[in-house]
């Protein structure tokens, strides 16, 4: 019967010295120099363990003396930094004449042609792969192969008693440690909890769903689940989430967009599932995605993705929402950066949650009028049955409070009468029509992303991220403006910022208040001609009867 990953999930989980073991020294080769060999005879120490090379036997039992070791940065075992490539030789390692005797040891290997060389305290055996040594005890220890090990793959090995020397060599292998730049994930998970499909968590702030993952042909599994172990099949550390024909989707968004987002991942047989601001896409392993560009993001295998191993993966742009799933697949070691938790101009925090505002209602919050107004759908019909309600549940991406739009407008302008310029905010969409409305041109549109480039009176929109529908983003206007009056129906905004201009002044202004009405029409026949600067209203040096002409063509402005 062929192993898989999965029949190893079982075997090991029956064994809990091996599960719970802290597993403890072996070099990581990253205190050598890339690029030097070493032959039999030779040896070095690696992070204070003596490392003497020896002959290698070939898979006929002849003793080869010509072999070379090398050290690469080639990453083929998926470990640190630095590893050890044995071709034709065998490494020698002394625990006991160095660091002392350990009792349990581990390291990871890529296996790439030929057979292996391997003794335990003198105990040897040669094999054709390493999978064949699991559940051996060899002098005295017992061996573990948790993950790989069928030839022409990545895994580790795992080795558990009184270990005084190991010997390890190969025709085409590579041996490493773990790379311990890897970010704690899952940790706050419960180990060994299973999640099945319509299962929600939280980890690290993130909101999770577990869906139904779908074979190659597109037919939706059934029975799978997602479960939390500590088996290290995504050469990780610690805890990681293995994936059995289920997905798991990560709502970033529900917190923060992300970018410089990587994580390391095993897959060891059947297809992958992955989906980048619901984008999907349906894949046997992951060295087929390399390069593409999925939901506005670009997607690098920097290491692994072949089947059968385990490897790295990193993408270049901003994730509102990100699943993943697989058949025999695990992940771990996540790593990304919030992308506006710290930038968020502080909004609404001193309006109380819960309150709602309905059509013709005024509030005022920090330095903003916001006057609650009609909705207008797409087919010219104007509501005045929505509301806008006071929420902080982190829909438009931020924390604290917002503003939630239900078929309906708020009108925003400044209290003290000057314009702004340069405003941006953050928002959520997810559903329907969105209505935006500057210095009294309108537009009616489905996602944010429709008005990118467009100039809208007078000031031109620039959505800086999202906008696809279904996500967060931000927006940026250039340009001054008298107001903005701005809603949708399934609608939220938050982080409002915006610069102070003065207002333009408008012929016939006499009193400065903003418009041109009676008190400027008085005040301008008080001053009649004389040379009040305020009352000439063309500047040509007397108020007289062309001032007046001016100021009765701009009333009401």
């Amino acid at each position: 019967m062929k192993f898989t990953y999965s029949h190893a999930v079982l075997a090991c989980a029956s064994f809990t010295l091996f599960a719970n073991t802290a597993f403890a020294t072996f070099p990581s080769f990253d205190d050598l120099t890339a690029g030097d060999s070493y032959y039999v005879g030779d040896n070095f120490t690696s992070d204070s363990i003596f490392v003497k090379l020896i002959d290698f036997q070939d898979g006929k039992g002849n003793w080869y003396p010509f072999g070379t070791a090398t050290i690469s940065d080639g990453l083929s075992a998926n470990g640190s930094v630095y590893e050890l490539i044995t071709n034709n030789i065998s490494g020698h390692y002394d625990f006991a004449g160095t660091v002392g005797t350990q009792t349990d040891v581990e390291f990871l290997f890529g296996e790439f042609g030929g057979n292996i060389n391997f003794a335990v305290n003198g105990d040897f055996i040669n094999t054709n792969n390493f999978i064949d040594l699991d559940g051996m005890v060899l002098g005295g220890c017992n061996i573990s192969v948790p993950f790989g090990g069928f030839g022409n793959d990545q895994g580790k090995v795992e080795i558990t008693g009184s270990i005084d020397t190991l010997l390890i060599g190969g025709q085409e292998l590579a041996v490493d440690v773990q790379n311990q730049e890897c970010e704690p994930t899952f940790e706050d998970l419960t180990l060994n909890m299973q999640y099945f499909v319509g299962d929600s968590f939280t980890t690290d702030l993130i909101p999770c769903t577990v869906i139904t993952h779908l074979y190659s042909d597109g037919t939706p599994a059934t029975g799978g689940y997602v479960m939390v172990e500590d088996l290290n099949a995504a050469c990780g550390d610690g805890q990681e989430l293995f994936t059995n024909n289920a997905a798991v989707i990560f709502k970033f968004a529900a917190v923060s967009p992300i970018h410089n987002f990587s994580y390391y991942f095993g897959e060891y047989g059947g297809n992958i599932n992955m989906a980048i601001n619901g984008d999907f896409r349906n894949f046997p392993n992951y060295s087929m995605i390399d390069g593409m560009v999925i939901g506005g993001v670009t997607v690098h295998i920097t290491s692994g993705g072949f089947g059968n191993d385990c490897g790295t993966i990193e993408f270049d742009g901003v994730i509102n929402e990100f699943s993943i799933s697989g058949q025999e697949h695990a992940i771990d070691c996540f790593e990304f950066d919030w992308l506006q938790l710290d930038d968020c101009e502080p909004s609404y925090e001193d309006l109380t949650p819960g309150d709602i505002y309905v059509v013709g209602d005024l509030f005022l919050t920090d330095d903003y009028t916001y006057k609650t107004s009609w909705f207008t759908w797409m087919d010219g019909t104007d509501w005045y049955g929505g509301d806008v309600t006071v929420d902080n549940t982190g829909q438009a991406c931020s924390i604290g409070n917002e503003l939630r739009y239900n078929n309906a407008t708020t009108k925003i302008s400044r209290t003290d009468g000057d314009w702004m310029t340069d405003v941006e905010f953050k928002f959520g969409e997810y559903g329907g029509e969105i209505n935006l409305e500057i210095n009294g041109d309108f537009v009616m549109f489905y996602d944010m992303l429709d008005i990118d480039g467009i100039v809208l009176g007078g000031v031109t929109v620039n959505i800086d991220y999202g906008g696809t529908g279904g996500d967060c983003g931000q927006v940026h206007f250039t340009g001054d403006m008298e107001y903005m009056r701005v809603g949708g129906q399934e609608f939220w905004i938050d982080c409002f910022l915006a610069n102070s201009t003065p207002a333009p002044s408008i012929p016939g202004d006499v009193d400065g208040d903003g418009d041109v009405d009676l008190a400027d029409l008085l005040a301008l026949i008080g001053a009649w001609g004389t040379d009040d600067a305020a009352a000439d209203v063309n500047g040509d040096g007397v108020v007289d009867t062309t001032d007046l002409l001016i100021l009765i063509s701009n009333w009401g402005s």
